[in-house]
Formats: structure tokens, sequence, C-alpha cells
């Protein structure tokens, strides 16, 4: 293994083949044999030994039971068949990723191989359900259902779109659904496109009710977090005219999500609220606030502009 792989870092992957193959031959444990196949795949499709590296590939897919390269096994298996014009056979095996193991890292890349390929969207869709029947429990599940949703807001059909997002919502909750905050945020779009800002704010009121922190290193924000709350206090400032409710909101981001890029935008927003209110005191205090805790961005620069225009003695 060690002489296979300074060939192959030195580029002399014919070599590095040869001796991963022999390795794989005098392997006393599974895992190694299976680490050596993979990497003379890999190194054989360098190569362009294709149909050798994809039987390599697709042996080691059909091992028992799954090993830690199982998987990839057959997702480089598929791209490698594209590569030699099988599409047919690739989509068969992305297909199977997705089946055999929905909770790998590339089975979602897998079904999005498999959407790209397919242009009959009832098969498409009929696709997409039978898998979602199979292994919607799994962790590919939320991506299924976001897919069907996608489909249903490319259709018109908003209130099966809405209904897709809630499936996520109810079936892949916080903190294990990894689409949970995005669902929640898309149906706030959607209450602002039917012209529903409180149901949109009652959405990310939710999705911002499991806010958690630790006094430990680490965080559970969610990826959404920071831009919903600034999001939900625009939306009770403009659109809901609920000026309290906005200013808690503001700075609960301030307060709360300590190294969000957005604490700065949350002051700034609330500071031109006040601006709008006749509060200049106010408004004026937020904003040099900005300019001195902040050495860059354009909250800091939109700040200062307002200073000196807005704040002037």
């Amino acid at each position: 293994m060690a002489r296979a792989t300074r060939e192959y870092h030195h580029g002399r992957f014919a070599d590095a083949a040869t001796a991963y193959g022999e390795a794989a031959q005098h392997a006393e444990r599974r895992v190694d044999r299976d680490e050596a196949l993979y990497r003379e795949a890999k190194s054989l499709a360098r190569v362009g030994e294709l149909q050798r590296a994809i039987d390599i590939l697709e042996g080691l897919s059909r091992e028992r039971p799954v090993s830690r390269r199982t998987g990839r096994a057959l997702y480089d298996a598929a791209r490698l068949r594209l590569r030699i014009g099988d599409e047919s056979g690739a989509i068969a095996n992305f297909k199977r990723v997705v089946i055999e193991y929905p909770d790998h890292g590339v089975a979602s890349r897998a079904m999005h191989r498999v959407i790209e390929a397919t242009s009959d969207p009832a098969a498409l869709r009929a696709w997409l359900n039978h898998v979602y029947e199979v292994v919607g429990a799994r962790d590919i599940g939320d991506d299924v259902l976001m897919q069907l949703a996608e489909m249903s807001r490319q259709d018109g059909d908003l209130e099966g779109t809405r209904a897709y997002f809630e499936r996520v919502i109810a079936e892949h909750p916080y903190p294990h659904g990894e689409r949970w905050d995005d669902a929640l945020w898309r149906l706030a779009d959607l209450d602002v496109e039917q012209g529903d800002p409180a149901r949109a704010a009652a959405h990310l009121e939710q999705m911002l009710s499991v806010l958690e922190s630790t006094t430990t290193p680490g965080s559970y924000t969610l990826p959404r977090f920071p831009a919903s709350m600034l999001r939900l206090g625009i939306l009770y400032r403009d659109d809901l005219h609920d000026h309290d409710r906005a200013a808690a909101t503001f700075q609960r981001l301030y307060n709360e999500l300590q190294f969000s890029t957005l604490r700065d935008d949350a002051m700034l927003e609330e500071a031109q609220m006040y601006l709008a209110a006749h509060d200049t005191d106010r408004a004026c205090a937020l904003l040099h606030r900005v300019a001195d805790e902040f050495q860059e961005g354009r909250a800091r620069r939109q700040a200062a502009e307002l200073l000196g225009t807005a704040c002037t003695p």
C-alpha cells in the first residue's frame, strides 16, 4: 500500500494500480482489501482503463456487509459509465445508490444525477415517490420531499408545494431533519407571495423557537437562523407594523447570535425604523454603535452615511 501510494502521488498511475492490486491480494482484513481495490480502480481510471475500473468498483458495491467504500464505489462506477457512454447503466447505478445507501453522503448527489437525466416529469415524480416509500425515513427523505415540492412549484401548484414543505417539517423535524429550517423559510416565501405576512412571521417564529445556546464550544445554530431572524424583524416592521416586536427581534439577533455576520444589519434596520418614526435620538445612538463596533461592511458604510445626514447637530 505504501509503495502504491508513492507511485500514485508521483503520477505513475499504471504502476500504482499494479501495486494496489498486489496489496489487495495480500490483505488479511477485508477493510484493507476493499481500500486497496478501491484505489486500484481509481488508478486504472486515471490511465483510461475505465471498464476494468468499473468492474472492480461494481464488485466492491456487491460486497456484504456494507463497508465504508461500498456506496462510494457504486457512485464512482456510475460516473465512469457516463464517461464510456453507458447512460442507462449509469442511471441504474445512481438509482441503486439512492435506494441501497440512502444515508451515504453521495445519495443526494446520485438522486440529482437521476433528476438531471430524466426528461419525463411524470416518470420522475413516480420514481421520487417510490424512493420516499422505500427509504423516506432515512437521511435522504427530506431531500426527496424538497425535490417534489420544487416540481409542484414549477407546475404552479402552490398548495401542493406547501403540502410537501409541511411534510418535511412534520416527518423530518429538528434537530435531525437537515432541510427542516429550509422548508420553513420556503413556507414563509409562499405566505408572503400569497399576501399573508402574519403566517410568514409565524413560520419564522416556529423555526426560531428551537434556537438553543450552549456554554461549551460549538453551536446549535442552523444555517437559516440569522437570516430568518433579520427577515422576521423586517416583516414585523414593514408588513405588520409592530415596531415593538420588530425591535425585540433585531435586538435578539444582535444579542443571541454572537458570531453572525448579520448583527450590524440588525442594528441598522432597527435604526432605520426609528428614523422613519422621527425618533432621531434612538436612531442616531444605534448608528453610532454600528460605526463604532463594526470595522467594515455594508451596514457600517450606510450607518456612516446616515450619521452625516440624519444625525448632524
